[in-house]
């Protein structure tokens, strides 16, 4: 395929630091083993003999779209366009012809299937499997944490004469919650992650829903020591990880007729401070690299699935720095 004044464009202009990213992903991402999932959940059915027509598109192709997307916060449209547009887009995906760069649509549907069938959480389970075989993925304690994603709300903003305009396609399972004094509307993001920051485990829940209703969810399993902010600090729950085994690293907070913390509770709180500031790297990633800052979809269960796509790419992209660390 020849190439455009476009592609030499990207290719000098900040073109070499996404091929660089795109070439080792692409030899990271276990292809081979989500498309065999998608042929046996019957997604996908290779071409035997088929003449005539436009060729399917290659699943691997499909799977890497929606890789693409959430990497680069994409719409449908977008990834079509940047498929057709960026050589370092097309040489992740091993496109050889116009014919099998996938239209807006074709990704559209690819992606809902997933959702239906719950793969995008299978995507999750085989990008960790891949990380735990090469053994990076720690096993020296969990770290928990949540942060707040974004929801349509029901009510938008107001027209000239000052009346409320309705936003009709609202997520009805969102739900509001307040943040340092500011209120939020949508659902929320809990993850544990290993003291690496990997994440090991994600659950969407609704905005107001506590991030301490999930703290044995995301730690089950867990025997060595678990960190978390003090908003999952509780008397219960410090005397049934002492019960387990299971060392302690949640931040301490103030109790009742406590005027100040004593001094060992202070200097394990610093100690635990800094360790925990490791979950919050893949949100920080997440937010700020992926944009990922409001839901793509209605409900809590499209939500879910989503979520585990975002984890999966959220880790994926710590693969090459962790495999000149562990080699």
């Amino acid at each position: 395929m020849q190439l455009s004044f476009f592609d030499h464009a990207m290719q000098y202009q900040g073109g070499k630091k996404s091929m660089k990213f795109l070439g080792e992903m692409k030899d990271i991402i276990p292809f081979e083993v989500l498309v065999s999932i998608l042929i046996e959940e019957d997604i996908y059915k290779p071409e035997v003999g088929k003449k005539g027509g436009r060729p399917q598109t290659p699943a691997k192709i499909l799977l890497g779209a929606l890789f693409l997307q959430s990497w680069y916060s994409l719409s449908d449209p977008m990834t079509e366009e940047l498929i057709h547009d960026r050589i370092s887009f097309r040489k992740f995906l091993e496109i050889k012809d116009e014919d099998s760069i996938p239209d807006e649509t074709t990704i559209c549907k690819f992606r809902l299937k997933l959702i239906e069938k719950k793969l995008l959480s299978r995507i999750f389970d085989e990008v960790k499997t891949m990380m735990i075989k090469k053994n990076f993925i720690l096993n020296e304690g969990t770290l928990v944490d949540a942060t707040l994603i974004h929801s349509s709300e029901p009510k938008r903003k107001r027209d000239e004469k000052g009346k409320t305009i309705s936003n009709v396609a609202y997520d009805k399972e969102a739900t509001y919650a307040s943040k340092r004094g500011q209120k939020h509307h949508g659902h929320k993001m809990h993850i544990a992650t290993d003291t690496n920051g990997v994440i090991k485990k994600v659950i969407a829940t609704t905005a107001k829903t506590h991030d301490s209703t999930q703290f044995d969810a995301l730690t089950k399993g867990e025997n060595k020591a678990i960190f978390a902010d003090s908003g999952y600090m509780s008397q219960e729950r410090k005397k049934k990880l002492r019960k387990e085994g299971v060392f302690n690293g949640i931040v301490e907070r103030r109790v009742r007729g406590q005027s100040k913390l004593r001094a060992k509770q202070s200097r394990n709180n610093k100690r635990f401070a800094k360790l925990r500031g490791l979950v919050e790297l893949p949100f920080a990633f997440i937010k700020h690299h992926m944009n990922f800052k409001e839901t793509r979809y209605l409900g809590l269960e499209k939500n879910q699935e989503h979520f585990n796509l975002i984890a999966a790419c959220a880790n994926l992209r710590r693969v090459p720095k962790l495999m000149k660390t562990y080699g």
